[in-house]
């Protein structure tokens, strides 16, 4: 059975369907249906409408067919790219980038699409500008991404240009895509913090950045940057600074305050920190600049007759099953003491776990005059300075009393907040340890290969920003309690994948299925996946730029 064309007098072709027969051993043609016109057929569309209806009972041969004209080569990024294009529009972070580009009238440079590349690419793959620009940009969906090949130097330029409008983006964060008027902002408590961020570098920069100092990493063998990061309730950056490698913690607390106090001209905030950050000169600065604060305190740092006081569980009244509390006066602060059952086991465990790796390294190091030099192991060693060290029986009694004590240092009102709600408050200190385990971890802020100042302040702004997205996913999953994170979120998406099919002539984009967690962020966020059909087209030299339709 096959299809024939016959023509008439007049020219018109008409289409007809015919099988061939044998009649006495001769083969002849037998007409089984007469379609019509064939130039009709076709402007009415009543081919393809005929083709479909019969193709539902010709599978076999419609994936014959289909085998011998598809070609698929790979697959590009498509999920983790969308969404965040979707967010930074939502959180007019494109809007800023494309007026910071419009400030440079002369600029040849795809600014806000290398931002989201380089955005994108902490988020997927984590990876250096150099391969960004080898590897990774040639694995995204091209449209979503709406560059083709770029030299190395535009992306350095790009990270140049963002370094000198650095303060208009983190204008921005601050303001929270409109959340907060710029002139009447105020903020309920703000969460700081500092950590350390490495490179793979042993060289030390003159009165720059790069410097040798303490390292909460323990790596001694690398030069730093310290990281200073305000976070609010909700986990979301506010702002952040940079400080040399060798900078002291509290030290880095003035000078956040004053480029907060000043350029944000906030309202009303409580400031939110731990012990690290409790010095004289700190509170100093924070009553100078009228910011009330809530700051962790060490209690074995006071005299002993204090302590003896601070210990003293008589003194304190119950607030639950395990958990002790007692309010004071502290100079002309209060001071909120609490004692837990958890905590106190915590504390003991971390102590035997300590007095275990010490009594290893007496019966093994070979110098045991120098073998310690963590603070945590030398409270419970004496006769060092003789070069015979041995167990402090009397400092391990000692630091059994503290087992279970912490203390909150708050000038905040009682009216305002209770001796449990400031407790409360401090607490959610983790939300900041979150936020530099993230940008630590997955996003790979850490190590850096960049050598100049402006070059590493705006790698970690870079790097704040994705952080800044993911934070934003963090807050809508929480508050609908979706059981969700976002990095698995991630994870899904980064397994949605733009399919380019050929197709005979014609190149069709597809999108794989969703996995369930994408499919379920995707709702969450309201924000529409792509289509399975991303766009199809003429095979030509150019590179298709369709955006998903949403």
């Amino acid at each position: 059975m096959f299809v024939r064309t016959t023509r008439n007098k007049s020219g018109h072709t008409y289409l007809k369907i015919v099988r061939s027969v044998r009649e006495s051993g001769k083969v002849r043609q037998e007409i089984l249906l007469s379609l019509g016109r064939l130039d009709v057929l076709m402007a009415t569309g009543q081919i393809d409408a005929l083709v479909a209806a019969l193709g539902r009972f010709a599978t076999q041969q419609n994936l014959i067919n289909l085998a011998k004209d598809v070609s698929i080569d790979k697959v590009y990024h498509l999920g983790s790219a969308h969404v965040i294009r979707r967010l930074m529009e939502r959180t007019r972070l494109i809007d800023c980038l494309n007026a910071i580009a419009a400030e440079h009238e002369r600029l040849e440079l795809p600014f806000s699409e290398l931002m989201l590349a380089m955005i994108c690419s902490r988020v997927i793959d984590p990876c250096s500008k150099k391969r960004l620009k080898e590897e990774w940009l040639k694995k995204i969906y091209p449209g979503v991404l709406r560059i083709g090949e770029v030299p190395l130097t535009q992306l350095y330029r790009t990270l140049d240009l963002l370094y000198a409008h650095r303060e208009d983006v983190e204008n921005l964060l601050f303001d929270r895509s409109g959340e907060r008027d710029l002139f009447n902002q105020t903020l309920d408590v703000v969460f700081y913090d500092t950590t350390t961020l490495r490179f793979e570098s042993t060289e030390v920069e003159d009165a720059g950045l790069r410097q040798f100092g303490y390292s909460k990493e323990r790596r001694t063998d690398c030069t730093q940057v310290v990281f200073g990061l305000l976070i609010d309730r909700d986990g979301i950056p506010v702002g952040y600074r940079l400080f040399p490698g060798n900078t002291y913690d509290g030290r880095s607390v003035p000078a956040i305050l004053e480029k907060f106090k000043e350029k944000f001209q906030i309202g009303r905030i409580i400031f939110v920190a731990d012990r690290g950050m409790l010095s004289a000169d700190n509170l100093k600065s924070l009553r100078d600049a009228a910011v009330p604060f809530i700051i962790g305190m060490r209690l074995w740092s006071v005299a002993e007759d204090h302590q003896k006081d601070f210990y003293n569980l008589k003194k304190y009244r119950g607030l639950s099953p395990g958990l002790k509390i007692r309010e004071m006066v502290w100079k002309e602060d209060r001071l909120i003491l609490t004692w837990s059952q958890e905590r106190s086991e915590r504390d003991a465990k971390a102590r035997e776990d300590i007095l275990d790796k010490i009594q290893g390294k007496l019966k093994t190091h070979p110098d045991p005059k120098k073998f310690v030099t963590n603070q945590a192991y030398r409270q419970f060693l004496k006769g060092l300075d003789e070069g015979t060290p041995r167990i402090d029986h009397e400092a391990i009694a000692e630091s059994r009393k503290r087992d279970g004590f912490f203390g909150v240092l708050t000038n905040v009102p009682k009216t305002e907040l209770n001796e449990a709600n400031i407790v409360t408050r401090y607490k959610e200190l983790w939300k900041i340890e979150d936020a530099f385990g993230e940008m630590k971890g997955p996003l790979e802020t850490r190590p850096m290969f960049h050598w100049t100042n402006k070059r590493i302040e705006a790698h970690v702004l870079v790097c704040v920003l994705a952080y800044y997205l993911e934070a934003i996913i963090t807050r809508t999953f929480r508050r609908k309690e979706a059981g969700l994170t976002a990095m698995e979120f991630f994870r899904g998406l980064n397994e949605v994948h733009a399919i380019p099919i050929q197709v005979k002539h014609n190149t069709v984009w597809i999108r794989n299925e969703l996995p369930a967690t994408a499919a379920k962020g995707y709702q969450l966020l309201q924000i529409k996946p792509p289509d399975r059909v991303l766009q199809i087209k003429e095979n030509t030299s150019e590179v298709p730029v369709v955006v998903p339709q949403n």
